[in-house]
């Protein structure tokens, strides 16, 4: 037993701890944003040093927010322009804190208010062009919904998956991409105080979707709950069947896996290979089984958004007010 009631952990530690939670794709995401600012900053001969005063910097924003374009030189979409304005606005920020001593907040400080407003200006000018607007996944009818789940066989690795995923996507109000990144460190059963299981199982992403700013916010859990109702899409027993589906091989963590074609030979290893399903793979299932059920996706947008949107307007429907929604 250690000698010390506290962590011994040294400050590289605690620094490679906090980079190694920033997925790969968003830093090569900020990175590839960043080069496109300095390419900005080159042609407008720009300089970033210490004697660079902080209403410069808000020039330079204000400047960016505006005429920022596609290598091409054709614009952005509306929503493209806000985020890689907040991604540069944040790595400005810790740039001139981490080497120059120098504190401003772009997203607060008054100095800054011209800058979030040509970056809101030019927003609201892309929004006029429905090219440019960005379009929001579409709801599916509860008809459609109930369709989509009858499609699945839950005795097949993939059929058990797609049954799980639109069962919890619309519990827990998943977003597109989140399905991709769940893993099973995410769930865990509930007990009562008599460590006696509920029935439910709590889920909680750790972190939710990065605020602007680029602060993360810590989320706050969300439950599946037995559906006595209709045992067949009960959420609680799907994802225990899934579990049980995990052979010994299984070292990755991620809930969704890619499922074996041999899964029905007696030599096969089970159901899953020990690989998760890809991003671009899943980000098509919702939109195929759209499809399948006769849905027109080339008049309504449908994707995994979907199931978020349309939880929202269950919700809304039952009577749940803007701010719990929110």
């Amino acid at each position: 037993m250690s000698n010390f009631r506290f962590g011994r952990n040294t400050p590289k530690e605690i620094d490679d701890s906090i980079t190694n939670i920033t997925p790969l794709n968003t830093k090569n995401s900020r990175n590839s944003i960043w080069r496109q600012f300095e390419k900005f900053c080159g042609e407008r001969k720009y300089v970033f040093d210490g004697n660079t005063s902080t209403e410069k910097l808000a020039f330079i924003l204000k400047d960016w927010g505006y005429n920022m374009k596609k290598v091409d030189g054709n614009d952005y979409k509306e929503a493209v322009i806000k985020t890689m304005w907040n991604v540069t606005a944040k790595q400005l920020q810790e740039l001139y804190f981490n080497k120059f001593g120098i504190k401003f907040d772009p997203f607060v400080d008054l100095e800054f208010k011209g800058s979030r407003n040509a970056r809101d200006a030019k927003r609201r000018n892309l929004q006029i062009q429905p090219e440019k607007r960005k379009t929001s996944s579409s709801i599916l009818t509860l008809e459609e919904y109930n369709k989509i789940l009858k499609i699945y066989n839950e005795d097949t690795p993939d059929g058990l998956q797609k049954m799980f995923f639109y069962v919890a996507g619309l519990e827990l109000a998943w977003r597109g991409c989140e399905g991709v990144n769940v893993t099973i460190k995410h769930f865990k059963e509930e007990s009562d105080n008599c460590g006696l299981p509920t029935g439910r199982i709590e889920y909680n992403c750790i972190f939710s979707k990065t605020a602007q700013g680029g602060s993360h916010k810590l989320t706050d859990s969300k439950w599946l709950a037995t559906n006595t109702t209709d045992p067949r899409i009960c959420p609680v027993r799907l994802y225990k069947k899934m579990l049980s589906k995990r052979g010994k091989h299984i070292t990755t963590d991620r809930l969704f896996l890619t499922p074996n074609p041999a899964w029905r030979e007696p030599s096969s290893v089970g159901w899953f290979k020990n690989s998760p399903v890809g991003r671009n793979e899943m980000g098509k299932w919702t939109r195929t089984a759209a499809e399948e059920i006769g849905i027109d996706i080339k008049k309504k947008k449908i994707s995994n958004h979907s199931l978020r949107s349309t939880a929202v307007s269950q919700l809304a429907k039952a009577g749940v007010g803007e701010e719990q929604l929110i």
